[in-house]
């Protein structure tokens, strides 16, 4: 894959081009640090090239890239005392048992004595890396969802392509709309693929856990008003069986397979990384963006989304903690931010970077991703931004919520009794932790 550097900031294409004649560095003389990534393929060179930018960018320490490992061999590697200096984590679930068992060192000594300011970054960025008030890892980019439509689809159905839903209710009306059958009863067009139920819990503004006692909250009643909501989308479109059947056949996301390029879908709630996939995959295939519709009775949620971040942490028996750190305080500068949401297609989790002009300017064909994306810029510093709480039961806790949102979608159970069962096995599990 190659690497654009086109409107970087100097710095930045500095680091990739190599600052001109000089010559690529070596492990010879320096401290090998090594990191194990989540990335593969296409990613993996991407990050890759940051690697190489930080090589360049210093002379005292090599990072060395190890490609993508899963979580799995992190963990049993951290168990056995034998981890990587430093890692990133694809499943955010596995930090906070890793930091309960004391495996990975707490940043928040360094993370005051570098200067940084929490007031700096987006909120939730820093939240996502905590675990009992302390700091466990460190962000480097965002990720963030929004409504995506397709606006032929929405003039099909006669609804003025400038018109996203803003309510939820709007939602449920749009998504019956927009669905279309053919003769014989199934499924051509989705009006709304099905979301993940996490996203209409946090637009609904739902409690995950007790802030008070970290206990699991599943049932909350804000919680169940999301289900019944949930199960309420569905119904809009269709039998439940139906969906869950056509919904089954889609292909992958990323390729031409995509159901929203194929046109199966009209409306679906994902990430900004999709408007890279639309340049890359689906160039002609039209779509606008738009916030996650939020409760008309609750205005006060107005624009609300839901984000993740690139998780970086540092084992406790890593040989090169400090050397790891000056890496992790490199990621927050403003080149290396640039760098890495230009060829990753993140977002800045430092707020001011949320604003540099280089995100937003279209200066070549190969740009227009960026029109989409600066719609996500906005967004992702909303106060109504949510995110699942860091909690040593978090793993079990989206499991047992997307196999909740399997019952709600086919009808097999009530939203109460989804969300019952689920807070009953998650109790259970938490008193394990206590």
């Amino acid at each position: 894959m190659r690497i654009p550097i086109g409107g970087l900031g100097l710095g930045a294409a500095a680091m990739l081009s190599g600052c001109g004649a000089r010559r690529e560095p070596t492990a010879e003389g320096r401290v090998v640090v090594r990191v194990w990534s989540m990335w593969a393929g296409d990613e993996e060179k991407v990050f890759q090239g940051v690697v190489d930018a930080y090589n360049r960018a210093q002379e005292r320490v090599y990072l060395q890239n190890l490609g993508a490992v899963a979580d799995d061999k992190i963990l049993r590697a951290v168990t056995a005392g034998a981890p990587p200096d430093f890692f990133t984590l694809r499943e955010p679930g596995y930090l906070a048992p890793l930091a309960a068992n004391s495996a990975l060192l707490p940043l928040d000594e360094w993370f005051h004595a570098a200067g940084f300011r929490e007031a700096d970054f987006v909120p939730g960025a820093l939240a996502l890396g905590r675990y009992n008030g302390a700091l466990y890892s460190m962000p480097y980019l965002l990720d963030a969802m929004a409504l995506f439509y397709n606006p032929d689809h929405f003039r099909r159905a006669g609804i003025p392509p400038d018109r996203p839903p803003e309510t939820l209710e709007q939602l449920l009306e749009y998504a019956r709309r927009l669905t279309q059958r053919a003769p014989s009863g199934a499924i051509r067009t989705l009006g709304m693929r099905p979301p993940d139920l996490i996203y209409i819990i946090g637009a609904f503004g739902g409690q995950f856990i007790d802030p008070r006692t970290g206990e699991p909250t599943a049932d909350h009643p804000i919680n169940l008003e999301a289900a019944r909501y949930y199960r309420a989308l569905i119904e809009a479109m269709g039998d439940g069986k139906a969906v869950q059947a056509f919904t089954m056949s889609f292909g992958n996301e990323q390729g031409t397979n995509n159901p929203f390029f194929l046109g199966k879908i009209s409306m679906m709630i994902n990430g900004q990384w999709n408007t890279y996939w639309f340049q890359k995959y689906a160039p002609d295939v039209p779509y606008a963006i738009a916030p996650i519709p939020y409760p008309a009775g609750k205005p006060h949620l107005r624009q609300p989304t839901w984000i993740g971040q690139n998780m970086f942490c540092i084992p406790r028996e890593s040989r090169h903690p400090r050397e790891a750190w000056d890496f992790f305080v490199w990621m927050q500068s403003e080149a290396a931010q640039l760098l890495f949401a230009e060829t990753m297609h993140g977002i800045p989790n430092i707020r001011r970077v949320l604003k540099h002009p280089s995100l937003r300017a279209v200066n070549r064909p190969d740009e227009r991703w960026k029109r989409g994306y600066a719609r996500f810029l906005e967004l992702v510093d909303s106060p109504n931004a949510r995110y699942f709480p860091i909690t040593p039961i978090a793993a079990l806790y989206l499991h047992e919520l997307y196999t909740a949102q399997d019952y709600l979608i086919s009808g097999n159970k009530t939203p109460e009794a989804a969300l019952r069962d689920v807070q009953a096995r998650l109790r259970a599990e938490y008193r394990r932790w206590r």
